[in-house]
């Protein structure tokens, strides 16, 4: 990793199932994408995920499960924070099936759950809408 990629902030980016957040990543070094760990199921995929957060070979993560992955972090660590900055992504591209639907109510959920801790430990959330 660059010396530069080192320096940057660590950002997690969130959101609905086509709203962007693969296509966002790109702009930042160093990426994660959760969907490579879709085969593990849910459970397993957001603990895995969250041991990555403190991995030095990343500095940005993608994926909707984020959220679960953060909440496992934040209770396995009483202090610090999973990454330095959160973008969750708002705006839907198209219209989401029933499945994914349920996915991102879990995904909403869990985030509203976790937001009051994150700011506490001093991550900065973008609520931001991808044009």
């Amino acid at each position: 990793m660059s010396e530069q990629a080192e320096q940057a902030p660590r950002v997690a980016i969130t959101g609905w199932s086509g709203c962007g957040k693969t296509y966002l990543s790109q702009q930042y070094p160093a990426v994660f994408h959760a969907d490579d760990l879709i085969d593990l199921g849910w459970s397993e995929a957001s603990a895995r995920l969250a041991e990555l957060f403190d991995d030095p070979a990343y500095r940005t993560w993608e994926g909707v499960s984020i959220p679960r992955a953060a909440r496992k972090w934040l209770r396995q660590h009483k202090t610090g924070r999973p990454f330095d900055q959160l973008i969750v992504l708002t705006r839907r591209q198209r219209k989401p099936t029933l499945a994914q639907t349920a996915q991102g109510r879990g995904h909403d959920r869990v985030l509203r759950e976790i937001l009051p801790e994150l700011h506490r430990r001093g991550v900065v959330v973008v609520m931001a809408a991808k044009r």
